[in-house]
């Protein structure tokens, strides 16, 4: 096998733009692949004197042939060529061709496979490629990244077509977003293509095992081989966006490297607020009609993608339907995912709209999406100016706009309010549209900065398009937002968030006799179309449906029409309900004094009535009225005594639970947050957790109260805080003092990295992502880190940045670091434990022979063994004489060849050894019985083990859903 690299160009920059994007692929399962091709230039084409001429090698890969010697068979699908007289092959030439399915590289053609009459050929699986000697260097030197492979499992021959023009349909129509208040001029500057404008947001997990921190990264790094996510996120926080991503790199096959077990599949966005609208939620052969897709598949498809295992469902907008329906959208998924149990699926919710772990039964991991910190604003910012710049036809406009960027990121971090609004994509937008739209002036409150985007599109929008009339009458900023708050609360009232077309028309129908100065009931159906076309706050989803923009607009013209036809007590009735909690609190902002005062009277006493069995929903309530003080002008003082009364009650909070509740009321709680004098440990924990939900430089105040708390509980939640406070300045007021002893410091920025020495110690330091070798070394050395890992980094190519200069370390874990081509820096580490997980069976791990000082070694091996019945190492492990511990995770086809382990570590006191395997096998570890203590831990049922009665086997069998 070659890499070639040309020494210049050997096609036209024209040429080139026309070339499609490579795709590499690896093949699972035993169904036969059909119509793969390979292209080369074979003996048996050859003319005029042995003139090169091209063949199509068009035939079906059967993947259960040839798997001893791990490679794809290939069984041509026409006469095969005749045998040559010297006893060549008539394929003699083709090896070296590639072998294609569909798009997908998948292979290398090696031979003409002896015993068939030339009618096979062999090919070497482009998964392997990675297993030669510095390949994955090369890849990453020439080609900017690893090889990444998708999966391909078999596919109909009569769908393949469809295939092409549903993933090109999926790319189209959600390889767009829309882009809050970015040009009004021209309707499609308003959307921008999603990869310029997508921003990936940090998800957090919050199951963090044994006093560890909760899992967190960017979405790319959080999903890692995630099969089944229930992803929360509040109004605006970008789960829509987010899912619109993984459509379009899933039709697109573009997956980044973390996210290659999406690879390959067939994406279906499933906007629930669109399915709920029939008798019962469709079947797999109905998805694409149900949620208003145009194409229709052939029959069976949709089965057949799901059956394979070929599918991506994602599940959009759990709260957006009633929540009488939600139990029965529950069954429906449960049921699908019994009949297709490998469908990969993404199902998006607000945080409160269903219960902690309402899917956990059914092995799904729930991540909530949280707010943008400083740096993701700065990056959102800069990336709307810059699109709007992109798009704007004089110069003069473009110079103003780097004005109000500047202007912008200035204002921010000094006006607290603005800069707690700015926590997600939706309200980003609002802000840097309006900034520009006021010429540098902004609201300072959230209910002035929905009244003031709603003004903008009403108004303006049409203003600066320079329409007329073109439905035949205009309206008034006071009608439409009228006519708009009545259909916000129909639709509240009815528990929708997409509505039939003609149902809206017949409410308008039903308000313009009240209205006579601006139609006759008889023109509703203008009407609609005016508020659909012109006034930017509407929108169809299908041809035959109407919602808002954001649910944001719904709830606040909702809530001012519940407040004008003063359905006080109705607002307060359902003050318990997640869906009404934005309602109640601009309902707040929207009334009058007597109004507000008696909604939060009403508020009060529903909360004090609450019985002792519900609490959560007493503290709701009542927290709820507080989180609604901060859009109350103006109040009765009693009234808001009360208020902040029941509010100090629950504070300080119990747990992270009551923590999270907390923060949802927003700055005001921070003058409540006592100092850590009194707390429990526990208490303390929460205390730090709420303030840093809610941030903004107050929250940085109060959590330096607590940055010399002696308790691992609350050092934990501070290291935890980093990201969202100012890298530099939350090192140096709060990190600085607190004591790293017995604290794991999670590294996921260049600024962090850089900042990581403030911290003056810090021996337990974690790297994530594409860090620079240099600075992680340097950073290292200047905290006294002994204990080292390194995850996701294509950077690293060997160990000589840390060993070169002298550190010393005891342990090091390096995860997910495939460009690695030297070890040899390992043995002037000192190390005592070092882990490899990811590293590739049949593999040389060169440099690794010096290895002198190691006890304990770790080896998470991907792939199996060449040989059968061996165990999947890497090639070339020397012997390690001084390793009494050794840990392997590994995955085998077989009986395994423990013995082999003793040549390698005479010295192994203890081992622990995770087995898998994807068919039944009998593993003898008899010849284990000189090793001193032997666990093993199978994962499955596929994998039996027999042997000496002294090795402990644990069984870990993935949790069913008992109901």
């Amino acid at each position: 096998m070659a890499l070639l690299l040309a020494e210049e160009d050997l096609v036209t920059p024209d040429a080139a733009e026309a070339f499609q994007t490579s795709l590499f692929a690896r093949i699972d399962g035993p169904a036969p692949l059909l119509n793969c091709y390979a292209l080369g230039f074979p003996q048996v084409t050859r003319y005029d004197g042995q003139k090169l001429d091209t063949e199509q090698f068009v035939g079906t890969i059967k993947p259960g042939s040839g798997r001893m010697r791990d490679e794809y068979v290939v069984e041509g699908g026409g006469t095969p060529p005749a045998a040559r007289e010297d006893g060549e092959s008539p394929w003699a030439g083709m090896s070296g061709a590639p072998l294609f399915s569909g798009r997908h590289l998948i292979g290398v053609v090696t031979k003409d496979l002896s015993g068939w009459q030339h009618s096979r050929l062999t090919a070497l699986p482009l998964e392997r490629l990675p297993e030669l000697p510095d390949f994955v260097g090369i890849c990453s030197a020439y080609l900017g990244n690893p090889l990444r492979l998708a999966t391909l499992r078999q596919t109909p021959d009569h769908s393949a077509s469809f295939e092409d023009r549903y993933r090109a349909y999926v790319t189209e129509t959600f390889g767009e977003l829309s882009i809050f208040g970015l040009d009004f001029s021209r309707s499609e500057h308003a959307q921008w293509p999603l990869d310029s404008a997508y921003l990936s947001l940090e998800l957090v997990h919050g199951e963090g095992g044994e006093g560890a921190p909760p899992e967190r990264g960017r979405a790319e790094s959080a999903l890692r081989d995630r099969q089944r996510v229930l992803l929360r996120g509040a109004a605006g926080s970008g789960k829509t966006t987010l899912v619109q991503w993984l459509a379009v790199n899933a039709a697109r096959d573009s997956f980044p490297d973390q996210l290659t077990h999406l690879g390959g599949r067939i994406p279906v966005v499933l906007p629930l607020r669109t399915l709920v609208r029939g008798a019962a939620l469709p079947a797999p052969g109905d998805f694409l009609s149900a949620a208003g897709h145009p194409l229709s598949p052939p029959a069976g498809w949709m089965e057949a993608v799901l059956t394979e295992g070929r599918g991506l469902l994602l599940v959009d907008g759990v709260d957006e339907m009633p929540e009488a329906d939600r139990a029965r959208t529950k069954e429906w998924l449960v049921k699908l995912l019994a009949a297709y149990p490998h469908t990969a699926v993404v199902v998006t919710t607000r945080p409160t709209a269903v219960d902690d772990k309402w899917l956990s039964r059914k092995e799904f991991t729930e991540f909530q999406l949280l707010p943008m910190n400083r740096r993701d604003v700065t990056a959102f910012v800069h990336r709307w100016h810059t699109t709007a710049r992109s798009i704007t036809r004089r110069d003069s406009e473009r110079i103003e706009l780097d004005a109000y960027e500047q202007q912008l990121l200035s204002t921010l971090p000094r006006k607290q309010d603005l800069a707690r609004l700015a926590t997600n994509p939706l309200m980003c937008a609002m802000i840097c549209a309006l900034h520009r739209d006021r010429r540098g002036f902004l609201p300072d409150n959230r209910m002035k900065l929905y009244g003031a985007a709603l003004t903008m599109l009403l108004v303006r929008r049409d203003h600066e398009r320079a329409i007329g009339a073109p439905e035949g009458l205009t309206l008034s900023e006071e009608a439409q937002r009228k006519i708009l708050q009545e259909i916000a609360y129909w639709m509240i009232r009815n528990e929708i968030a997409e509505a039939e077309q003609r149902d809206v028309v017949g409410l308008i129908s039903r308000l313009l006799p009240a209205m006579p100065q601006v139609a006759n009931p008889e023109d509703a159906p203008q009407v609609f179309r005016f508020l659909l076309h012109r006034s930017g706050v509407l929108r169809a989803p299908t041809a035959r449906t109407v919602d808002f923009i954001h649910r944001t607009f719904l709830d606040y013209l909702g809530a001012r029409a519940a407040v004008e036809a003063q359905d006080i007590n109705m607002i307060a009735a359902h003050a318990h309900e997640p869906q009404w909690e934005d309602i109640v609190r601009m309902a707040v902002g929207h009334a009058r004094d007597t109004e507000r005062a008696a909604l939060l009277t009403k508020l009060v006493a529903l909360g004090d009535a609450v019985s002792e069995t519900s609490q959560n929903i007493m503290a709701r309530i009542h927290l709820l009225a507080a989180a609604s003080l901060e859009h109350a002008t103006s109040l009765d003082p009693a009234v808001r005594t009360e208020v902040e009364r029941r509010a100090a009650a629950l504070i300080p909070p119990k747990n992270e639970e009551e923590a999270n509740r907390l923060a949802d009321a927003g700055p005001l709680v921070l003058d409540l947050l006592p100092g850590p004098e009194g707390l429990s440990d526990v208490e303390a924990a929460a205390v730090v957790r709420t303030a840093q939900l809610i941030g903004g430089d107050h929250a940085l105040q109060v959590l330096r109260e607590y940055a010399s708390h002696p308790a691992h509980g609350v050092r934990v939640e501070l290291i935890y805080s980093w990201a969202s406070f100012p890298t530099t300045t939350f090192a140096e007021l709060v990190l600085a003092r607190v004591a790293t002893t017995g604290l794991t410091i999670a590294v996921h920025s260049a600024e962090q990295l850089a900042a990581l020495h403030l911290m003056g110690s810090a021996p337990d330091v974690t790297f994530n992502g594409d860090l620079s070798p240099e600075g992680m070394a340097g950073a290292v050395r200047a905290v006294g880190a002994h204990k080292v890992s390194v995850f996701d980094n294509n950077r690293l190519r060997n160990l000589n940045a840390f060993a070169g200069s002298g550190t010393r370390l005891t342990d090091l874990t390096l995860v997910s670091c495939p460009g690695i081509n030297d070890y040899s820096g390992v043995a002037d580490l000192g190390l005592k434990k070092l882990s490899l997980h990811g590293v590739r069976a049949s593999r040389e791990l060169p440099g690794f022979g010096a290895v002198k000082t190691l006890r304990s070694l770790t080896l998470s091996v991907l792939g199996g063994s060449e040989e059968p019945g061996t165990l999947p190492l890497p090639d070339g492990l020397p012997s390690i004489p001084a390793v009494t511990r050794l840990q392997l995770v590994v995955r085998i086809d077989g009986d395994t060849d423990a013995g082999r382990l003793r040549a390698l570590f005479p010295n192994l006191r203890q081992l622990v050894l995770h087995l898998e395997s994807d068919e039944p096998v009998t593993v003898d570890l008899s010849a284990l019985t000189w090793v001193h203590q032997v666990r093993v831990t199978v994962t499955g049922d596929a994998v039996r083990v027999t042997g000496d009665e002294s090795i402990s086997v644990r069984r870990h069998t993935p949790a069913k859903d008992p109901s």
